[in-house]
């Protein structure tokens, strides 16, 4: 993956919000209208707060708790990890994966204009790593590779077999894989 793409090149700016004080069933009705997963609560245009289909099922649904007597702030995960629009697509990729978070608020100057998600980034990805296959088979038929059968280090992306983000990827099989998937790989062929 390049690390010069911005954030901002792949955020999605449409984002749903709610404010503090939106019930649990007005929050529900609104992730089934606009078909999202999640949203984010704000402040005054301020990101203060994510809610989930997770949060919704294991805060509320699964103790027996009426949707419509709760609200966001009593159960929105507080503890935002925010990005900015210029912040590179491989650096927020690695801190998603560090934190197990599946999206971001993308902020500028301290107000919401985006979210990323874990999808929007593996898309992204998919695309370089294709693109980089076709370069790499381009390369193999031109016999540029020093030994016959050596697979190439080729950078850093996700993963086309396991889909983890890895710091190594290399073309094996016919597959942009990282070194785990490349030894499994290497196994079932040799048996």
């Amino acid at each position: 993956m390049d690390r010069d793409i911005p954030l901002r090149d792949v955020m999605v700016q449409e984002v749903v919000t709610g404010n503090r004080d939106l019930t649990v069933l007005e929050a529900a009705k609104l992730m089934r209208k606009h078909r999202v997963d999640s949203i984010i609560v704000v402040d005054q245009g301020v990101p203060v707060g994510i809610i989930t289909e997770g949060d919704i099922i294991s805060k509320v649904v699964s103790k027996d708790t009426k949707p419509s007597t709760v609200e966001l702030e009593e159960i929105m995960t507080t503890q935002l990890v925010t990005a900015s629009p210029n912040d590179s697509v491989s650096e927020i990729a690695r801190k998603m994966s560090r934190g197990r978070i599946r999206k971001i608020p993308v902020v500028d100057e301290g107000m919401l204009i985006g979210v990323v998600a874990d999808v929007d980034i593996l898309s992204v990805s998919a695309e370089m790593n294709s693109l980089l296959a076709e370069l790499l088979e381009i390369k193999m038929d031109r016999g540029t590779f020093s030994v016959e059968g050596e697979s190439e280090s080729s950078g850093q992306g996700i993963c086309e077999k396991c889909g983890d983000f890895s710091h190594y990827l290399s073309m094996n099989d016919g597959l942009m894989v990282c070194e785990s998937c490349k030894e499994e790989l290497e196994t079932m062929i040799v048996e």
